[in-house]
């Protein structure tokens, strides 16, 4: 079935006006409830409510904190940290620049020595959010390119930089003495991604992301993810890393192949029979339509 330029149009229109256009909410709306503090071990933990994961990490001497989500919740969060410990933030960690990570800077910043993130993650901040006069931004004041370690407490936490992918300035932080990594968005598990090319991310580069984490990583770390089908696939193992990268390969895969046949964007961004995602859910309906628009989008733009 071929459809019009007039079809394909009004119908991207609409995907883009009930989606797109509100932002990232997509990225988040699955998760709604407050979840409190969950310890996975070693004085390392998450938090779920609305937005991106956060980690944290608490103990006699030091605290640790990944993300922040929203003004809002994270209020919600830190009064579940002061429970916890009476102790201030050493280090603060953005993963990424998106807002359901960023947002809630503007309530950290009060609890945190120091914030750290890439470098590409503070310009996209900037860029996309900081003309914004209802969101203020608050953003990292010590930035890396490549990889930044320091030992605290107990423990030594390295943010390491691997290349574009979700975005370009995704970033792992790592818990080298507990092998506990929080990788943001660089795994949506068990769920479709956002791919954001505004952002500087590719699918193409992101899967060359994830085979560097892969060999990195060990096989016992734990990783913590940003999103998940659901609540209980927030965190996960090795398996879980190449499990996203074996999903974007198939991506790929078939949006290319069914370029070569001829397919054009709306009739590709339609299909739902697609090898290699069994298992893979939509958390929000038009979820899956979008990555494969991203998908054919940069195979168009490079000739993949």
């Amino acid at each position: 079935m071929k459809f019009t330029r007039k079809e394909f149009l009004k119908t991207g229109a609409l995907i883009t006006g009930g989606v797109l256009l509100q932002g990232h909410k997509f990225l988040y709306r699955a998760q709604e409830k407050v979840s409190g503090l969950k310890t996975i071990r070693d004085n390392i933990g998450i938090y779920i409510e609305r937005g991106g994961t956060i980690g944290w990490y608490a103990s006699n001497d030091a605290v640790v904190v990944i993300d922040s989500q929203f003004p809002e919740t994270a209020k919600n969060f830190m009064a579940e940290l002061q429970k916890k410990t009476d102790k201030r933030i050493n280090l603060f960690f953005n993963t990424h620049h998106h807002s359901d990570h960023t947002g809630g800077n503007i309530y950290i910043k009060d609890f945190a020595d120091k914030m750290i993130a890439h470098e590409q993650c503070v310009e996209f901040q900037k860029k996309n959010y900081g003309s914004n006069p209802n969101a203020q931004q608050v953003y990292a004041s010590t930035t890396f390119t490549d990889k930044w370690r320091q030992e605290i407490g107990k423990e030594t936490v390295v943010a390491k930089y691997f290349g574009p992918a979700h975005t370009s300035g995704d970033t792992v932080i790592h818990f080298e003495k507990a092998n506990i990594a929080h990788v943001g968005d660089l795994v949506f598990n068990k769920t479709f991604p956002y791919i954001d090319a505004n952002g500087g991310g590719s699918v193409a580069s992101w899967i060359t992301v994830l085979d560097k984490v892969s060999n990195y990583y060990s096989k016992d770390t734990f990783f913590i993810f940003g999103h998940g089908a659901n609540n209980d696939l927030v965190t996960g193992s090795l398996d879980d890393v190449k499990a996203m990268n074996s999903l974007l390969s198939a991506l790929i895969d078939f949006v290319s192949k069914e370029m070569k046949n001829g397919k054009n964007k709306l009739e590709i961004s339609l299909s739902t029979d697609i090898p290699g995602t069994i298992g893979w859910k939509e958390r929000v309906a038009g979820m899956l339509r979008i990555t494969l628009e991203k998908v054919f989008d940069e195979l168009n733009k490079n000739k993949l």
